[in-house]
């Protein structure tokens, strides 16, 4: 090992100085690679380890935490393969490394080759690249990696702290919101490393030391907006422990969540909204009503990051609210330098910078020509992409994960996994005149026994994974929607240039063509506004249950909606249908209250013209939903229609009963009929809580 520790010594120093950062494969068997790991820990005393087992008295953080390391920063990265692969945190971690530092890759003899999984076959031969340096114990030391030794210009600094000239653009665009006319907000984009967060702490720490002023930083997390604290309190010469308020100079800045800032609590003069991509549109489009001094900022690529498709929507927000709003991209990294090896290595191999496929956009469609338009559509061809083909066309590999990265928020590398290695899940893709224009992710679920399917039915099992099909079985209450085989769409993209032209539709036509090989019924989920029903419902699919709280995510209520494309689930997703309708009437004032008056309107309207008398429900579902309910299968908000056309049945005398209890029939008449909420229930029937209170309704509704 001592030409090791030598080879390593004269990397590291070229590495510091052109403080870029190197990915080091150390390629053979686990106990070789954790010698090799040791020999570049002992001249990087801050490493970090990942995967497998810890490295005695090195640090560890186990995959599944890689998360919580975010914003921190170590030396050199150990990344262990040999018990496994994690995507997602070779994305976080990776940029942890500073510059002058290294990732140390343990990977085994066999990754390039032989292997089960078309992404590590791929991974394995994207380590033969020439920025890569590979170490083997059978083989010499590679010589050292060529270095441009062209020198950027160094950035001067400026009187608040910044370190390259798009840091001091940013802080001046960020002081010019406080300083200059109001309504004029700016959204600040970056790759990570590029010292986003650290320009809006020091904008801010400029601002409170000049003015009398109430900064609110709102992000999904504190964690996420922590370097922006930290940043204020070394400019102010503070020790920062994660304090989440700081007082200094002449003002005072606060984390606030986004709910509280929204919630009409906080008085503020100014407004940084931080990772904003991962907060739902409908607050921040609430934070601009609110507030006329703000600023934008998100990562747009990397593990915290956005997709362009963050700017994209956002901007037609900001163009009809404030259409004086600017935008500012931060390029330079301030980390490590530009053109940073294991940088570029980790944007290739997890597609963080994956571009959007080039289209010919130049003939939109045309106002009143329907045929010009008709004939665009016909020209495009639908086909599922194979595995293997996308293993080896790494252009359409790209292309495809371009479109969800744009598209979609939650897309990570984990999804990249998951194209090339889940068998379950199938791409399929859209083309016009060659290119690619369109794109959507199947999910294979359902297909449970029947024995496995009522257990979930009953709420008495959760397996992982089917969630279409499972909320099918555990949330109306039909079990033949976890046996039958279901295909769940969880991702469709359209290229941006081309929606609002049927490319959606196109797909979707097709994608049910090729689905009826496959599945019984197709289904989605999506957070509901009424443009998104009508393009779903447009494609022949009917919704049959709407989530009863909004998604975190999205800051909707999630709508789920199938298509029928086998007589068998034509009969019972005629069921959810009925079961749908009478949800969504009964539980109108509570559960769905929060919808706007033009989006519950949108709901109902399809329900009572396509469907039935919302207010009616079989007997058959009757019965089948208030005996899921008593065994505790379905809860309360579920089971309604069922629990209140029963209970007017039985104190009509309609139906026999066994229960005489006159409190059980106060106790159902309150809660079921005149909907008072569980607080005041509990109180009028000196009840212990909401628990006490629905067993009694379920014992009472067991002798109907």
């Amino acid at each position: 090992m001592s030409q090791l520790s030598q080879f390593s010594r004269q990397l590291i120093q070229q590495a510091v100085d052109a403080n870029i950062r190197y990915l080091v494969v150390a390629k053979g068997d686990e106990s070789w690679g954790k010698e090799v790991a040791r020999v570049f820990s002992d001249l990087l005393p801050n490493t970090l380890v990942t995967g497998g087992t810890a490295i005695e008295p090195l640090a560890f953080v186990p995959f599944k935490k890689a998360k919580t390391k975010l914003g921190q920063e170590c030396q050199c990265l150990v990344y262990n393969m040999h018990a496994g692969f994690d995507a997602d945190a070779l994305g976080a971690l990776s940029g942890t490394v500073v510059g002058g530092g290294i990732l140390v890759l343990l990977a085994p003899d066999n990754i390039d080759c032989c292997h089960s999984s078309l992404f590590m076959q791929r991974l394995g031969r994207l380590l033969s690249l020439p920025q890569v340096v590979q170490i083997t114990p059978d083989t010499a030391l590679p010589p050292l990696p060529l270095v441009d030794n062209a020198v950027s210009p160094m950035f001067a600094g400026d009187e608040f702290g910044a370190v390259t000239q798009c840091q001091s653009d940013a802080i001046a665009a960020v002081r010019r919101v406080v300083t200059g006319h109001r309504k004029r907000p700016v959204v600040i984009t970056a790759d990570r490393g590029r010292g986003k967060s650290a320009a809006m702490g020091l904008a801010a720490a400029s601002l409170l030391q000049a003015r009398k002023i109430k900064i609110a930083v709102t992000a999904p997390s504190f964690e996420s907006a922590k370097t922006i604290f930290r940043h204020v309190a070394e400019r102010f010469d503070m020790p920062f422990s994660c304090q989440r308020q700081l007082a200094v100079g002449l003002g005072v800045i606060d984390f606030v969540s986004p709910d509280m800032l929204l919630s009409g609590a906080v008085d503020a003069d100014f407004v940084i909204v931080d990772e904003a991509a991962a907060i739902p549109a409908p607050l921040l489009s609430a934070m601009l009503d609110r507030f006329n001094r703000i600023v934008f900022s998100s990562t747009v690529h990397g593990y915290e990051g956005t997709g362009r498709g963050f700017a994209v929507k956002f901007r037609q927000i900001l163009d009809t609210k404030m259409p004086h709003w600017r935008s500012v991209e931060l390029a330079e990294p301030v980390r490590w330098a530009n053109d940073d090896p294991l940088e570029n290595w980790v944007f290739q191999a997890l597609l963080f910078a994956a571009p959007l496929p080039e289209v010919d956009s130049a003939s939109p469609p045309e106002q009143g020509n329907e045929t010009h338009n008709r004939l665009k559509l016909v020209a495009c061809t639908s086909r599922a992409l194979e595995k293997q083909e996308l293993l080896s066309d790494e252009l359409l590999l790209t292309q495809v994960f371009g479109l969800l990265v744009n598209a979609h928020y939650q897309t990570s590398p984990a999804d990249l996994v998951a194209m090339l290695d889940d068998d379950k899940l199938s791409v399929i893709a859209t083309f016009y005149q060659g290119s690619l224009v369109g794109c959507c992710l199947v999910m294979a679920e359902g297909g449970l026994d029947e024995k496995l399917a009522e257990q979930v039915q009953h709420g008495t099992r959760r397996i992982k994974g089917h969630l279409l099909a499972q909320s099918m079985a555990a949330h109306l209450g039909l079990a033949q929607g976890a046996v039958q085989r279901c295909g769940r769409i969880m991702r469709i993209a359209v290229h941006p240039e081309l929606q609002q032209q049927g490319i959606g539709q196109v797909l979707l036509q097709y994608t049910a063509t090729w689905a009826q090989a496959h599945f019984d019924y197709l289904g989605t989920s999506f957070g509901y506004v009424p443009e998104l029903l009508q393009f779903w419902h447009k494609a022949g699919y009917r919704p049959v249950r709407l989530g009863l709280k909004k998604d975190a995510a999205s800051g909707y209520q999630s709508l789920q909606c199938t298509l029928a494309l086998t007589s068998q689930s034509q009969q019972w997703l005629g069921d959810a249908d009925q079961l749908f309708a009478a949800n969504l009437h009964f539980n109108a004032s509570e559960c769905f209250s929060g919808l706007s008056a033009s989006s519950f309107t949108a709901l109902y309207r399809y329900v009572v013209k396509d469907l039935v008398c919302p207010a009616s429900l079989p007997q058959h579902l009757v019965a089948q939903q208030l005996a899921l309910y008593c065994r505790g299968g379905l809860g309360y908000e579920l089971a309604l229609p069922a629990l209140t056309t029963a209970l007017i049945s039985a104190l009509s005398g309609d139906i026999q009963t066994d229960n005489n209890r006159s409190d059980w029939s106060a106790l159902a008449v309150a809660k079921v009929i005149q909907r008072k909420p569980w607080p005041a229930i509990v109180e009028e029937f000196n009840l212990s809580g909401r628990k006490e209170a629905e067993q009694l309704l379920r014992d009472g509704y067991s002798k109907i």
